[in-house]
This record gives C-alpha cells, sequence and structure tokens, in this order.
C-alpha cells in the first residue's frame, strides 16, 4: 500500500503542474484544463571555424526529476516528482538534436516530447508534452592553443505544446456536473525567444568539456514569463564521427498570470543527469 500510495501522490503533483501550466497558458482564465510538464535539453561541442558545412546529429538520454511549485487560483502547492515516478507513467518519449555548422556561423535544433498516462477507476488523465529550441550561433572567441577554449553566442527560441484528454467517472462531481461523468481536454501553445552562450574547453584532442546556457521569455507571454536552461558534459571523440558526452541538465519555465485569489501559474525547474550520443558528417 505504501508503494501505490507513493506513486499516485507523484502523479497527482504531476497533474497539478500540468493544471496550472494549462490555466496559465490560456488566452481566456475562465477555463479549466490540465496539461503535462517535462522536457529534453542538449548541448553539442563547439567546433573550430572550417569553410565546409560540418553536421551533427544527438540523440540525448535524459532522467530528469521536477521541483518547484504550481499555484492555481492564488493556492501554491510544492511540485517534487522524482524520475522513478515520472518513468512509472511514462509511455512514449523521443528526442533529437540537430547542427550545422559553416565557418563562424551555426544553426542548431532539437527536439523532445514525453506521452503520460495515470489516474483511477475514478479519474483518468493523458497527458502529451513537446518542447523544441531553435537558433542560430556566431563563434565569438577561439583561443590559439594546442588545447582551445571556444566560446559562441546563441539566439533563438524555445516552443513549449501541451496536448491533455481526461476523464472522470459517474457519481465522483457534485451535481450538476454528475450526469454521466465528465470528459475534457485542451492543447496550449507557448513560445519564448532565449540568448545563450556555448563553450568548450579541449584538455586534449579528443576529451573536452562543453557547457551552455540560455535565458529568456522577457514577461512577452504573460505577466510573469521566464526560461532558463543549462547543461554541462565531458564529451570524448571515439571517432571523427562519433563523441559520447555525460552530465548535467537543467530546464527551467517560470509562467504566470494575475495575482491574489486570480494567479495562476507554475515554477518548475527539470533537472537531471544527461548523456549525449553525437554522430557527426
Amino acid at each position: 500500500m505504501k508503494t501505490m500510495k507513493s506513486k499516485t501522490s507523484g502523479v497527482v503533483r504531476l497533474l497539478l503542474a500540468a493544471a496550472a501550466f494549462a490555466v496559465t497558458t490560456l488566452p481566456s482564465r475562465a477555463q479549466d484544463a490540465a496539461a503535462s510538464t517535462a522536457a529534453m535539453n542538449q548541448v553539442a561541442p563547439m567546433t573550430a571555424p572550417d569553410d565546409s558545412w560540418k553536421f551533427g546529429v544527438t540523440v540525448p538520454l535524459w532522467a530528469p526529476q521536477i521541483n518547484g511549485n504550481a499555484t492555481i487560483r492564488g493556492v501554491q502547492e510544492n511540485v517534487d516528482v522524482s524520475f522513478s515516478q515520472l518513468r512509472d507513467h511514462l509511455d512514449a518519449s523521443f528526442s533529437l538534436g540537430l547542427t550545422a555548422q559553416k565557418g563562424k556561423f551555426g544553426m542548431f535544433g532539437s527536439v523532445g516530447y514525453m506521452r503520460f498516462s495515470g489516474g483511477s477507476p475514478a479519474f483518468s488523465d493523458n497527458l502529451k508534452f513537446l518542447v523544441a529550441n531553435g537558433g542560430v550561433s556566431y563563434l565569438l572567441f577561439k583561443t590559439e592553443t594546442d588545447h582551445p577554449f571556444i566560446l559562441a553566442g546563441t539566439v533563438g527560441v524555445r516552443y513549449w505544446y501541451t496536448d491533455n484528454s481526461f476523464g472522470v467517472a459517474p457519481g465522483i462531481l457534485p451535481p450538476p456536473f454528475d450526469v454521466n461523468g465528465f470528459n475534457g481536454g485542451n492543447t496550449h501553445n507557448v513560445v519564448d525567444p532565449v540568448i545563450g552562450l556555448r563553450a568548450s574547453q579541449y584538455f586534449t584532442p579528443k576529451l573536452h568539456l562543453d557547457v551552455s546556457g540560455d535565458g529568456g521569455g522577457f514577461d512577452l507571454n504573460n505577466d510573469t514569463d521566464w526560461t532558463w536552461s543549462v547543461t554541462g558534459v565531458l564529451s570524448y571523440d571515439f571517432a571523427r564521427w562519433f563523441t559520447l558526452s555525460a552530465g548535467y541538465s537543467a530546464l527551467a519555465i517560470d509562467e504566470s498570470n494575475g495575482s491574489g485569489r486570480g494567479k495562476n501559474g507554475v515554477d518548475l525547474i527539470f533537472n537531471g543527469a544527461l548523456v549525449n550520443l553525437l554522430f557527426k558528417f
């Protein structure tokens, strides 16, 4: 019974955050719905300038947990969901990153998708979540040594998408809602501009530390609208076409609308161990 209670409470906290995110991103706060919050993030190593195009395909393996809080109609609750609780209710997951670089100019994009399901005989919920990043980079600095340090600036956008469907069995909701039960759902979209930096420090010709960070939102979509990410990985180039990286990644969203009893929002950080498989050509 203790294990079942732990799993159920994890789903409740996840749905609480989902509901707050859904209400925050709605054009009208008169509607209530639920959505999912999970994400993928990655960083590819910077390389020295080259006149030819260089391409990379990154497959990230991320094990995040969720920490933060959610506010619905002025009531704030903590949201702390472990990776094991997320994994127990994960139905599908996909993530991929693409990079292209020529000389000092580069382009990048990544997408992460997760689908969750949970509930009980009285309540069911299916949550789909997608986060995508895209933008351009420009080489700012490179040391001319045997162990170069490379720094680039980035400008882009982060896109959040949620799709939720849920149902309540007959006999659960009070009249007049309890007729034949209740089914509903909704989808939401948020686009945040972001700016950041990416850097690589080479310790040997094959071993290097790759870090990246960005921030944005700038209160454009909601009363509060802020997102940031930080990633650091240690990488080894096993071959000209393959690099293996391992480290840590964190992705955050702080979105809210209204104040007092009318406030709805989420302030969440997704963070955990990250492994990247980079294929270069």
